[in-house]
């Protein structure tokens, strides 16, 4: 596993990426999703494995979970499941704070 730097500190965080609120990150020529939920940073792959949408541009719903914004699936931030087993999982990336800067691991 790689640990990445996605931001310094907790405030570029939060001014970044409000609260319920998912944007794109650019980590070595790849795109990853990164959502700031009520329960922390998530970090989660980009493209739902159903029929490919942006989940970027999806968003987050009461149940905290990913709703894809082409046919409203829903992938949950605990194993990446979609709420029905409809399609695949997404990859689901450890994201968490260390000396007060937010990093992920990638594989």
């Amino acid at each position: 596993m790689n640990k990445h730097l996605i931001f310094e500190n907790k405030s570029e965080a939060e001014k970044a990426i409000p609260l319920n609120s998912i944007r794109k990150i650019k980590i070595e020529e790849r795109i990853y999703a990164l959502a700031n939920t009520p329960k922390g940073f998530r970090t989660f792959s980009r493209s739902c494995p159903h029929a490919g949408a942006d989940l970027s541009q999806g968003r987050l719903n009461y149940l905290g979970e990913i709703v894809c914004p082409l046919h409203s699936y829903r992938f949950n931030f605990l194993d990446g499941e979609e709420d029905s087993r409809r399609c695949p999982s997404i990859k689901i990336y450890q994201t968490f704070w260390e000396e007060d800067k937010l990093y992920v691991l990638l594989n």
